[in-house]
Order: structure tokens, then sequence, then C-alpha cells
């Protein structure tokens, strides 16, 4: 989701660059963003998808892995307890050789709500 008015505040200033302008594209504080700056964003639908190995009763089939991780009463929010287990048991491994990023398309209003995100209308002001 775009929002359309992008004011040049003193959140744009840095200490390396002139105090009256955003330092990333040169406009002076109560202007508008150059529609080139970094700091002007949007927000878009992206699925991830990981993968990871589980262990499961030696008699499942396909359809009862999918089942319980789909359907049955297992929560994904436990899927944030394994990845945090994994990185403190390795430290120096990523999950960037396990993890793809599909662009699905750019985000709504429903989007941020149902997702819980800060409101791209609220955002860099």
């Amino acid at each position: 989701m775009k929002r359309d008015n992008w004011m040049v505040g003193e959140y744009a200033v840095r200490p390396a660059g002139e105090p009256d302008k955003c330092f990333y594209c040169g406009e002076k504080v109560g202007s508008q963003h150059k529609t080139d700056c970094v700091i002007r964003r949007k927000t878009v639908v992206v699925d991830f998808t990981i993968r990871a190995v589980q262990t499961v009763p030696e008699l499942w089939e396909p359809c009862d892995v999918e089942f319980f991780y789909n359907e049955g009463s297992w929560c994904a929010d436990n899927l944030i307890t394994e990845l945090n287990r994994r990185k403190e048991e390795l430290p120096n491994r990523c999950l960037c050789n396990f993890t793809e990023a599909k662009y699905v398309r750019e985000a709504d209003e429903k989007d941020e709500e149902d997702y819980g995100t800060t409101f791209i209308c609220e955002a860099g002001s």
C-alpha cells in the first residue's frame, strides 16, 4: 500500500547532512520527499517458504504430516520457537539456503490490519 503525502520532517535529517534537508533526497523540511527517495515506503504481501526438517511419527503418510501442520492442533507460532532454538544451537548458520520469498501483490489496508503491521499511512511521520 502506498501513501500520497511524504512530508519531509526532522526524522529524515541526519547528523552527516544539512540540518534542514532530507539526508537522502535533499528536499527541505516541510516539502515532499522526491519520488525516488528511500524514505518513501510501501507495504507489500510476500509469501515466505521455509524448508525445515521435522520429526514425526514413523507411520505418518504425507497427508498425515500436512493435516497435522495445516488443520490439526499445531499452532504455526510454534515455528518461531523452533527457529529461535535452531538459531541458538547453530549460531553461525542462517536460513538463507532454506528460504524463498515470492512477491504476491501490494498490500491493502485489510492486509496491514490482518497482519498487524504499521499502517503505511502512519510510517515515517
